[in-house]
């Protein structure tokens, strides 16, 4: 999503890239989920110049590492708060 656009040229400054993921834990001896949830991440990146072929797809590329990040970490204090209170 193009959240910031060049008046003067029409092309895109600032975009948005988001990710939503649902996962499960499933108790293995009666293969019931325990856990079930969503995490959602969402990022900005700015593109480098116009006059730069490959910037944007760069740009995308270090957007989508970002926000899996930011979604492994989400999940990780969800599953290690199961483990710890067991709710």
């Amino acid at each position: 999503m193009s959240i910031i656009v060049d008046t003067q040229t029409a092309r895109p400054d600032v975009e948005n890239f988001g990710i939503t993921a649902t996962y499960n834990l499933v108790d293995l001896k009666t293969g019931k989920p325990v856990v079930t949830d969503q995490a959602f991440s969402r990022v900005s990146y700015d593109i480098p110049g116009q006059q730069q072929r490959f910037a944007r797809q760069r740009a995308l590329r270090d957007a989508e590492n970002r926000a899996a990040g930011v979604i492994a970490e989400t999940v990780r204090s969800r599953l290690a708060s199961y483990f710890v209170a067991g709710t």
